[in-house]
């Protein structure tokens, strides 16, 4: 059987065909071409008030250290915390606006206030430290270095300075990159020179605590908290290259509207200050191992250790489990002065394990 075809027919297949190749196409979006900088030079970046933040907490610092020598101020450094009734040394934060406690984890609020007064407590004793006393001790070592002790030999100052290092550095800094990740802040409006993104971004950059040419310059200014720390475990997790990096091609990818690329940064950042506190936390008790026989010394480093542990809690985006959290806490001795170094040996191989260190976990 022969089929003809007519000239109408023929010209309703080409259409058909036309209109299947069109439904067929996929319109790809331009990829952004954009320069990275290898400093956080941005022009328009600007994470002054992180930087301000940082400076409040070292004078809170400066308030807890009397306890190694008279009794600690506790309302001036909750005045501090809240930044009520001009409490700062530096007149300029007194009128900045600013303050700590309303960028803190909700938890550490409270907990904040209780470090703060457990530390008081400890100071208003006046008596030398020892096993059931709380008072002031020495490290037998070095009779310079002394510590404000609890009956217990936890060091609530080297609490307070770690878990703030948690309940406000890394909570603004998982807080914005999980906001970054989901698209929530606004990157069209510029409103003083900048989109709320790049600001939001900046800020976090900010807290890290460290140099624009960060890893290249170590010491003007001085890297501070997080930024000391990812220097002191560098040698066994490579942070001071995974978060510079990530924070200087995700800030670029912001101004350049490439969105898939800042999600991944963002991501990067999240998990890299995870297994950061856990690397600080690793470091403590290689520490701890070393002044294993100076009571004093021991006891301070093993609370900077229980510090970070702490301190995961607050982590918006922790993927250790609540359990896991609270089994590591136990591990912890209920008394400082009764640590064994098998127990401190248990508390590195668990926090290893949980944040992948094992090869790396007398390095840290």
């Amino acid at each position: 059987m022969k089929i003809k075809f007519t000239y109408l027919s023929v010209l309703s297949i080409a259409l058909l065909a036309a209109t299947g190749c069109k439904k067929d196409r996929v319109t790809v979006d331009p990829v952004p071409v954009y320069d990275i900088p290898t400093t956080y030079n941005f022009k328009n970046a600007d994470f002054a008030d992180a930087t301000t933040r940082l400076a409040m907490i070292t004078e809170i610092q400066t308030v807890e250290k009397a306890a190694t020598s008279g009794v600690v101020d506790a309302a001036k450094a909750k005045a501090m915390f809240s930044n009520t009734g001009s409490p700062f040394v530096t007149a300029s934060f007194n009128t900045s606006g600013i303050q700590l406690k309303d960028q803190t984890a909700p938890a550490f609020q409270t907990d904040a206030i209780t470090f703060i007064d457990l530390l008081t407590d400890v100071s208003k004793t006046g008596t030398p430290a020892s096993r059931g006393v709380a008072g002031v001790g020495a490290s037998s070592a070095n009779a310079t270095s002394i510590y404000a002790l609890t009956a217990e030999g936890i060091n609530y100052a080297q609490v307070f300075n770690k878990t703030i290092m948690g309940g406000l550095i890394t909570y603004q800094i998982v807080s914005t990159m999980a906001a970054a990740n989901a698209g929530t802040i606004d990157n069209n409006t510029v409103t003083n020179g900048h989109t709320a993104l790049e600001h939001a971004w900046d800020l976090a950059f900010g807290y890290w605590g460290v140099p624009i040419d960060f890893p290249t310059n170590t010491t003007n200014p001085k890297p501070v908290f997080w930024g000391s720390y990812s220097s002191q475990v560098d040698a066994g997790y490579h942070a001071n290259k995974i978060l510079m990096d990530a924070f200087l091609k995700g800030r670029a990818a912001i101004s350049a509207k490439d969105n898939q690329t800042v999600k991944e940064q963002a991501s990067i950042i999240i998990q890299a200050m995870e297994r950061l506190t856990g690397a600080a936390a690793l470091q403590e008790v290689k520490e701890a191992k070393e002044s294993m026989n100076d009571n004093i010394l021991r006891n301070s480093r093993l609370s900077e250790c229980y510090g970070f542990v702490y301190s995961l809690k607050y982590n918006p985006k922790r993927t250790i489990t609540d359990t896991q959290y609270n089994d590591l806490l136990k591990l912890f001795p209920a008394n400082y002065y009764d640590l064994t170094l098998d127990q401190l040996n248990i508390i590195r191989d668990a926090i290893a394990k949980q944040y992948n260190f094992d090869d790396v976990k007398d390095v840290l």
